[in-house]
């Protein structure tokens, strides 16, 4: 029996509203709203395609530089440019409008990866093929390409890290000046909450763009805590994967961590657990990502951050963390990030 096929076209999706609240008029939107919007845009575009019930596999780096503000107009453009057995790989190009402009701005973009699954949870291969036919097809085509190969030199730089058996303090850089320095462990913060069915597929897993929401409060609030500002707005988002599925029936417990301290950035992982509502059995990562917080004054401009942290005494389980991140830095600014 040949295998069903399907073009990047017919997948074309979006979704689009007036986000936030009118209260808060003109000011700054969280992140994790506009990351919960994006995977159910993801979501609807890969259904199109797959025509099976899905759960998100992982979320590329997400760059939200093109801030969106409480009642503007927000769209995400959906389209499937790239299938494999049972993942999907859906490409997302945001816009925005403010409530007082005729103007059409870019908005937020990236790629997400679903995973096709069958009435039983598992990985559901019987999904239709991807075949590129149009000029406009075959972009999506080397879009895909391109993110692969950009994929899979990340990891052999990241994978050299992660076989290194000893890092000194020499290797670990702070390249800006500090008032006060705290020890990583110190910047820890927990938080554990019940979901609700409507939090849920049909089959009970919790919907990734929830999770994610709440993995960029936790980690707004963590970096607020280490600053001391309340005036921090989440940037960026990357690594963030989705391990083993996370159920209604779990106690989910979600922590987070400074990582890296940079001028007016800093870096926070955060790791979320499932667990048995009971306290037995069960305890097991489900999903991790880090989210790259900017530091800005009244007046809507950067502002240094003056704390960092004091990695005497840190475990390599941690150093690795803190250089996998220095060198993202470094790749990112060549050491040029100015407070």
């Amino acid at each position: 029996m040949q295998k069903r096929e399907k073009t990047p076209s017919d997948s074309q999706s979006y979704m689009a509203q007036i986000v936030g609240v009118e209260s808060l008029l003109g000011q700054r939107m969280f992140a994790g709203e506009l990351l919960h919007m994006m995977d159910f845009a993801a979501a609807d575009a890969a259904i199109r395609h797959a025509e099976s019930t899905l759960v998100t596999l992982a979320f590329d780096r997400i760059e939200l530089l093109d801030y969106v503000y409480h009642r503007d107009y927000v769209r995400y453009d959906a389209c499937v440019i790239q299938v494999g057995r049972s993942s999907i790989v859906v490409r997302l190009d945001g816009f925005a409008k403010s409530p007082t402009d005729m103007t059409i701005r870019p908005g937020n973009s990236g790629f997400i990866t679903m995973v096709a699954i069958d009435e039983n949870g598992k990985p559901n291969k019987n999904i239709p093929a991807l075949i590129y036919k149009s000029a406009a097809d075959l972009d999506k085509k080397r879009m895909a390409e391109k993110r692969e190969r950009q994929i899979r030199e990340n990891k052999r730089d990241l994978d050299k890290i992660e076989a290194l058996t000893a890092l000194s303090s020499a290797d670990l850089k702070d390249f800006f000046p500090r008032d006060r320095l705290y020890a990583p462990a110190d910047t820890i913060l927990s938080v554990r909450k019940r979901f609700l069915p409507r939090n849920t597929n049909n089959l009970g897993i919790v919907f990734g763009g929830d999770t994610v929401q709440l993995m960029e409060e936790l980690a707004l609030s963590t970096a607020r805590q280490f600053t001391g500002n309340i005036r921090m707005v989440t940037i960026a988002m990357e690594d963030v994967v989705f391990l083993k599925p996370l159920y209604v029936t779990d106690l989910m417990e979600m922590t987070s961590q400074v990582v890296f301290v940079a001028g007016t950035t800093l870096m926070v992982k955060v790791t979320v657990r499932a667990m048995d509502l009971m306290g037995k059995g069960k305890n097991e990562i489900t999903n991790s990502g880090t989210f790259t917080v900017l530091n800005y004054d009244a007046s809507g401009g950067k502002t240094p951050i003056p704390n960092g942290l004091n990695l005497a005494g840190t475990d390599l389980a941690f150093r690795k963390c803190y250089f996998k991140e220095q060198m993202k830095y470094e790749s990112r600014t060549g050491l040029a990030e100015k407070p």
